[in-house]
């Protein structure tokens, strides 16, 4: 590596600050989205600080908790008129259906007035309610990712539909800063479009970290057949995540206007993606690779 690669990469920042979104309107009254630096927020850790201290306001509001009263209270009246004559006896639980949270340290003790302002929801019924259970082990893996880091080690990627600017070339530089074997497909194959994704392994990959473009086309059968045996008889990987970006808009179509169109936005987005999965689960089961998908 010369000298003036090295002086030029001396301001390059691997890790950015936290950025917050910004929306404004302009003179012209076009709606403006930006990414801004997040005030006092200097790293991941006081990030997810900030994140677990919660909104001042609660998630549930004074009517839902009056109705929620008033339900309770015609259940309790309900019993009342009519006992149950049958002695009551103590219910078990088989142990898989309970919610057993890890062991671990972070930020596991959440306020009870209010709600971190990124949590998790369980469905109860037909509505989803916040779980303070879900929301703490959630922050407690992130907090331990802040400050411990991960890593992708050893692990082999599949993102199909990456285009430029977009979630899909963040992803890929975390996986490449962690050190996985990305594979990327694109119906997009040239030299610019190469490029591109050449410079983000430039700036983004470490140590045994790989990235492989290759090109496309998830609405053809034959090309994912073609694009599964490449990685796994060519590449001579075995893939650990399979992360679809790709598909078309189908804005403005009802149920009585479903064109050529629509069938190859179902073929890409569902069919196919369906087919990428079940070739994958040959190519595993074939070489006796034992696991546990989700």
């Amino acid at each position: 590596m010369s000298a003036n690669s090295c002086h030029n990469h001396l301001s390059t920042r691997m890790l950015p600050h936290p950025t917050a979104p910004h929306t404004e309107v302009n003179s012209k009254g076009d709606i403006v989205h930006s990414q801004v630096l997040r005030e006092n927020v200097r790293k991941l850790e006081a990030y997810v600080e900030e994140m677990a201290s919660g909104d001042t306001v609660s998630e549930i509001s004074e009517e839902q908790k009056n109705h929620i009263k008033a339900l309770y209270e015609d259940v309790v009246r309900s019993l009342r008129k009519d006992p149950d004559p049958r002695p009551s006896r103590v219910r078990s639980h088989r142990a898989s259906s309970q919610f057993i949270r890890p062991q671990v340290s972070g930020i596991s003790s959440l306020s009870a007035d209010k709600v971190p302002l990124l949590h998790l929801k369980r469905k109860v019924g037909t509505a989803w309610e916040y779980s303070s259970n879900l929301t703490s082990v959630y922050l407690d893996i992130l907090q331990e990712i802040a400050t411990a880091g991960t890593t992708f080690k050893d692990k082999n990627t599949l993102l199909t539909g990456v285009g430029k600017g977009s979630i899909g070339a963040e992803v890929i530089k975390g996986l490449l800063a962690g050190g996985a074997h990305v594979v990327i497909t694109t119906s997009q194959y040239n030299r610019a479009t190469v490029k591109y994704y050449q410079s983000i392994f430039h700036s983004c990959g470490s140590r045994r970290s790989a990235l492989t473009v290759v090109p496309f086309n998830q609405g053809s059968k034959q090309d994912v057949e073609a694009l599964v045996d490449y990685i796994y008889a060519n590449l001579g990987l075995d893939l650990d995540f399979i992360l679809p970006f790709a598909g078309i808009p189908e804005n403005g179509r009802e149920t009585d206007g479903i064109d050529d169109k629509s069938e190859l936005a179902h073929c890409i987005m569902l069919t196919n993606l369906l087919r990428i999965m079940g070739t994958v689960k040959n190519k595993k089961a074939s070489r006796r690779f034992v696991t546990r998908p989700t």
